[in-house]
C-alpha cells in the first residue's frame, strides 16, 4: 500500500448527501489499495471581542462551538475519522484552513461549495499568495482518485 495521501476536509455547511458521496469514494479509494487519510476542520468565525460584555455574545460563541462539536462529531463518526484527526479552529476560514492543512502536510482541501469562495479569497486582493495545496469542492470529491495517483 501507498503512503496515505492527507486530505482536509473544511465541515462548514457540509450536508448529509456531500458527505455520504465522500464516504463512497473514500471506500473506492480503498479498494484500489490506496490510502486516504482524512482530517476534519470546522471554523469558527472570530467574534469582535468588544461585544463580550454583552451576555448574548457569550451565549452566541457558546452556540458556534457547540455546533462545531456536533458537527464534527457527526461527519467523524459517519466517516469513521477519529477525534485525534477532528479539528475546531477560530479566525478566517481561509487564513486558518491553509495553515491547518500546511501543518498536517494535506494533499488535499475539501469543502462545501458554499465555503469554497471563502477559501479562494486573495490575501488583501493580491496574488501574492498562493497556495500550493489545491482546493476544490465536494461536488468535485472524484477527484480523490487523481490525488492517489
Amino acid at each position: 500500500m501507498n503512503a496515505p495521501r492527507n486530505v482536509l476536509l473544511v465541515t462548514n455547511a457540509t450536508t448529509d448527501a456531500e458527505i455520504a458521496q465522500i464516504k463512497q469514494v473514500v471506500a473506492r479509494v480503498a479498494q484500489s489499495h490506496l490510502a486516504i487519510r482524512m482530517s476534519l476542520v470546522h471554523v469558527i468565525p472570530t467574534l469582535p471581542t468588544c461585544y463580550f460584555n454583552i451576555p448574548s455574545m457569550v451565549l452566541l460563541a457558546e452556540r458556534y462551538y457547540e455546533e462545531a462539536k456536533q458537527s464534527l462529531t457527526y461527519i467523524g463518526n459517519f466517516l469513521d475519522i477519529p477525534q485525534s484527526d477532528q479539528w475546531i479552529i477560530t479566525g478566517r476560514a481561509r487564513s486558518e484552513v491553509l495553515r491547518l492543512a500546511n501543518s498536517l502536510n494535506s494533499h488535499f482541501i475539501l469543502a462545501s461549495s458554499t465555503t469554497i469562495p471563502e477559501l479562494h479569497k486573495s490575501f488583501m486582493f493580491s496574488r501574492k499568495m498562493q497556495n500550493p495545496t489545491p482546493i476544490r469542492t465536494i461536488a468535485q470529491v472524484g477527484m480523490l482518485d487523481a490525488v492517489n495517483q
